[in-house]
């Protein structure tokens, strides 16, 4: 049974998240009345003990290393990929820094979290070359890909996968393993989950009733089963262990459930889990339980990697 707390946050998100995202039909309203939000709710998730140093990556996307103050810096501990997610066109940088951090915490590592370019100024493939980049630096940095674990939520879940399948065809290192939280790994909609969960999930609205469609604005002309924007669809032979999280009320429910079936034909170890009526990447709302239990989950997914996520 979930805490009275997710009850609560449910219950905000159906009256406030849900339908402002049916309401607003621009890009630029969507982002401001997220920014907003991150103002006021990123500010309080985010600890006072982190340190942030800013980097620009030769695409103009933004970077940040990321580590708890005080925290071990040594070449044994994990160093953490965040992918963050926003539909491919919106930024909450509070929230994401705040969960990030606490990440950190429980893992003992540190981390470079990605601001990749956003659509519809930058459509695919802008999102999976700025990961692709942040990825390469790491290298470029010394850090030993088995160190190295790719997290992501939501839309930055389904770019985790796709990162994994772009180095797998540039023959470049594959990290530990990587962490998907909610992750949306499908852009065809066309899972059953889009509509038997579209009442029940508390934060997103379904497609057909949004007032923009991300999906659009973020492929463009691609096909939509492309596995570099469709990751599910890919060929899975050879990536790294992974770690789903993802709640049973979610649209993006079956992505995962998809994942995690596709993954055993093909061999590739996935952990599934699947939580009870909890919103949408849940584990960025530190006044959850829940979000420090699944942290704690994390933390023990990474230290079963091979090598221990570098430990």
């Amino acid at each position: 049974m979930q805490s009275w707390q997710a009850d609560f946050v449910n219950a905000v998100l159906s009256v406030s998240l849900k339908p402002a995202l049916k309401r607003l039909g621009s890009v630029r309203a969507v982002r401001g009345g997220v920014y907003l939000g991150d103002q006021v709710l990123g500010r309080l998730a985010t600890p006072p003990d982190i340190q942030v140093n800013a980097q620009l990556g030769d695409h103009e996307c933004s970077m940040e290393w990321i580590s708890a103050k005080g925290g071990d810096s040594s070449t044994a501990q994990p160093v953490l990929l965040y992918l963050p997610g926003g539909a491919y066109i919106m930024r909450t940088p509070h929230l994401h820094r705040g969960l990030v951090s606490r990440l950190c915490k429980e893992t003992g590592g540190r981390a470079l979290l990605c601001f990749y370019r956003l659509a519809p100024e930058h459509p695919f493939p802008a999102g999976l070359e700025d990961a692709l980049e942040a990825y390469q630096l790491m290298l470029d940095k010394g850090i030993d890909p088995r160190q190295i674990v790719i997290v992501g939520d939501s839309a930055g879940g389904g770019l985790t996968l796709s990162l994994m399948l772009r180095l797998k065809e540039l023959e470049l290192p594959q990290p530990a393993g990587g962490v998907l939280m909610s992750p949306l790994l499908d852009m065809t909609e066309h899972a059953p989950s889009r509509s038997k969960n579209a009442r029940r999930d508390a934060a997103l609205p379904p497609a057909s009733r949004r007032g923009i469609n991300p999906r659009d604005l973020y492929i463009n002309d691609t096909d939509h089963k492309n596995p570099l924007v469709s990751p599910v669809y890919g060929d899975l032979h050879g990536l790294p262990p992974c770690y789903l999280l993802v709640s049973d009320t979610e649209m993006l429910l079956d992505d995962s459930l998809r994942l995690a079936r596709r993954a055993h034909q093909y061999r590739m170890r996935v952990k599934l889990d699947i939580w009870h009526r909890l919103p949408h990447v849940w584990v960025s709302i530190p006044l959850l339980p829940e979000s420090g239990w699944a942290l704690r989950r994390i933390g023990q997914f990474i230290r079963t990697l091979p090598d221990g996520g570098g430990s």
